[in-house]
């Protein structure tokens, strides 16, 4: 759309008490070249939905040349504004039911149809949840889908890192302005993630991360994506309410099982009885969803052949799923402590072995 449709636009969405639905009722019914703000109450009650609370409310509102503001604090920090009326606005997230009226992005341009699957999770995360989140959103990228995150701590950006480092296309959905990074720590992988992929956010440039964003950007994240993987999830986590936006969009929700003992596996299990579909892999997951991709995946590369020396294989073998203490590792091998860090070391630069914190190695 045009500067001056994108204007009107946004000095609409900052009208007090008007939200979303009623904006878009009043913009899909006139014509699109109009001020809105020059028609007169009877003209504006002619749209769906809209009385004459809502046409005062339009009528009192002073834009101040909010909408010509921000289209320059855009330029400034080298932002996008994408309309609901664009022909290139996501059509997943068209179809859901209240979906933004605009979207500020940064990076690569959002296309029309893409394959994308949401990854979520606990900010918490556990050696046991980063390590599925790698093994999975590998997978997923070798089937060229696009993974969907909140840039959060914890599950969302170790989902992001896998993605970038496997050269893959990811979304980050932020809960405040895209001017800036929450957290700040992401701000390095929020650069990578333009590289290739795109950053967005429903909220107004300055908009800070109040925790009552976050459940409107969650419906954002399970929009653009054909289903949603909650890697772990506590009793209260807020990535099961992205699952439930998923449920209410008529999209899958997966959940990887956790042991009933772990706080973290607690919103995961309680997800799988409730009907969420349980899953180890990106592979089962592209067997749930293959029917309604836009473009129906294979793999470019489900195995590496990895050449190890023998020393190399004997030390995959003694390593398991669960990670083991760099002491257990050496007390079950020949070796000493430097020369098991060098060999695990090789090993996971060939992605044979993932390292965890507390030098915890585990087969990868």
């Amino acid at each position: 759309m045009t500067s001056e449709f994108n204007i009107r636009l946004l000095n609409l969405t900052k009208v007090k008490g008007l939200g979303p639905q009623r904006v878009r009722s009043i913009v899909s019914f006139f014509p699109k070249d109009i001020d809105i703000f020059s028609l007169s109450k009877s003209e504006l009650c002619q749209a769906p939905g809209i009385d004459l609370k809502s046409a005062e409310a339009i009528h009192q509102y002073d834009p101040d040349g909010f909408g010509e503001k921000e289209l320059n604090r855009c330029e400034k920090i080298n932002a996008k504004i994408i309309t609901f009326w664009d022909d290139d606005f996501p059509v997943l997230l068209k179809k859901i039911y209240d979906p933004p009226v605009l979207l500020y992005t940064k990076g690569k341009p959002l296309q029309k149809q893409f394959d994308g699957l949401g990854v979520v999770g606990t900010r918490n995360i556990t050696p046991y949840g980063r390590k599925m989140t790698k093994s999975i959103v590998n997978e997923l990228v070798s089937f060229d889908l696009t993974i969907v995150s909140g840039l959060a701590r914890g599950v969302d950006s170790a989902a992001h890192k896998e993605t970038v480092n496997r050269g893959g296309q990811t979304i980050a959905v932020l809960g405040n302005g895209i001017d800036f990074v929450y957290p700040a720590e992401n701000k390095s992988l929020a650069a990578s993630i333009c590289e290739k992929g795109t950053i967005i956010s429903e909220f107004s440039i300055g908009t800070n991360p109040d925790a009552g964003n976050f459940p409107q950007r969650n419906r954002i994240i399970s929009g653009l994506s054909h289903g949603t993987i909650v890697i772990e999830a506590g009793n209260r986590s807020g990535a099961i309410l992205t699952a439930l936006n998923a449920i209410d969009q008529n999209r899958e929700v997966f959940a990887l099982p956790g042991r009933l003992t772990d706080k973290m596996s607690v919103g995961c299990n309680r997800l799988i009885r409730n009907g969420a579909i349980p899953v180890e892999n990106g592979k089962q997951m592209l067997d749930h969803i293959q029917h309604q991709l836009f473009s129906p995946k294979e793999p470019v590369q489900q195995h590496m052949k990895l050449h190890l020396t023998k020393a190399e294989h004997a030390m995959v073998k003694l390593l398991e799923e669960d990670p083991k203490h760099i002491d257990d590792i050496v007390s079950g091998s020949n070796l000493n402590v430097t020369e098991a860090l060098s060999l695990l070391l090789k090993l996971e630069l060939k992605g044979a072995v993932v390292q965890l914190s507390g030098k915890q190695f585990a087969r990868a």
